[in-house]
């Protein structure tokens, strides 16, 4: 095995850990190859964590407990006297396996393979014991539902502030920008824009040589000035607002390969009235017709051509853009979400809903 790939596994590894827990939490990664629970039941668990919530518990006058992620639900066995809802942000199985599918690293794909069965078994021991739980789209629903084989998930999406996400003027915009925004020092996203960079930005380079790429977002040294080799792209790293890096733009792209659940980042692009290329997984949870809210290729050389084609039509990118910000508004702005979400735990009666 080459250094790269065995750095890759080891940030896998390091991926796992708790970022307070101390120093032994690499080693514990590894150690779980022989545990039969998936490393986040036990990277997560904290003795004094679960003594000081059994107290507050005792102290206060607490109705209901709400756990943020299906890796806290080692804590439930100290509640089962109160109802409990669980927030699934993704199916955590599907974000493994499909991360196992597109990693050349066989060290890694083998231990995301493995964590994927005990997550996959966890998720469907875990999710039917609390009272209620929630989920991000209909599309997360169903696949929990046929796992777990029972009905007690409850559809609540994410959504946008539409009221800091808004749509730019005519004035703030450029020609022939495309932007990406995103950390890439996760796996999900480094993946997707390692995948643009190499088999799409040529494609759209060759056909567009005004194009310029802009990728928003935490990076190492080392990736940037890697990735920095490509013609026509610039790595701005971390800023405290994004905005006005997507107000510029022609195009926000999002080429996900992997992951779930809805992504934050193609709703805050659509409500800033971007024209959004992406892949089905980009758009997944998203109530948006293919063409119409946003434009979706798995492809390449399909995902290329989608680009070049909206930087050549300027009435095509206004009316995606106008259809985006129109979606997002009905289906996911705070206030609407807000309101599902206060009746949601209003009318809990401690029964799957």
């Amino acid at each position: 095995m080459n250094k790269e790939k065995l750095y890759e596994f080891c940030e896998t590894v390091d991926l796992f850990k708790l970022r307070y827990a101390g120093k032994k939490q690499s080693l514990l990664a590894l150690l779980n190859v022989f545990s039969s629970k998936p490393i986040i039941a036990r990277k997560y668990y904290q003795r004094e964590a679960a003594k000081r919530m059994v107290s507050l518990v005792k102290e206060k006058s607490i109705d209901l407990v709400h756990f943020d992620m299906l890796h806290l639900s080692e804590y439930l066995l100290h509640f089962q006297a109160l109802p409990c809802i669980l927030v699934n942000h993704n199916v955590e199985s599907l974000r493994l396996l499909r991360w196992a599918k597109i990693t050349s690293n066989l060290l890694l794909k083998a231990f995301l393979g493995y964590q994927y069965l005990k997550l996959k078994k966890y998720e469907k021991k875990k999710c039917p014991q609390f009272s209620s739980c929630t989920v991000v789209s209909g599309e997360d629903k169903q696949i929990l539902m046929n796992l777990c084989g029972k009905d007690n998930f409850h559809v609540i999406p994410n959504g946008v502030d539409t009221a800091y996400f808004k749509a730019a003027s005519d004035s703030e915009k450029k020609r022939n920008q495309v932007v990406w925004v995103g950390a890439m020092t996760n796996p999900y996203n480094r993946d997707a824009v390692d995948f643009f960079l190499h088999e799409i930005w040529p494609l759209v380079h060759l056909g567009n040589r005004e194009a310029r790429a802009f990728f928003v977002g935490k990076i190492d040294n080392e990736t940037r000035k890697s990735w920095q080799k490509k013609v026509g792209v610039e790595f701005v790293g971390y800023v405290d607002d994004v905005r006005p890096y997507v107000a510029r733009a022609t195009i926000f792209i999002a080429p996900l390969r992997s992951g779930s659940g809805t992504k934050i980042k193609v709703l805050n692009a659509m409500a800033q009235g971007k024209a959004v290329v992406t892949t089905s997984i980009g758009a997944e949870g998203i109530l948006a017709e293919n063409g119409k809210g946003l434009l979706i290729e798995n492809e390449p050389e399909q995902f290329a051509r989608a680009i070049l084609s909206l930087l050549a039509d300027d009435n095509f990118i206004e009316k995606l853009g106008s259809n985006a910000v129109a979606l997002v508004k009905k289906n996911y702005s705070w206030d609407v979400i807000n309101s599902n979400l206060l009746s949601y735990y209003r009318n809990f009666d401690g029964k799957a809903l």
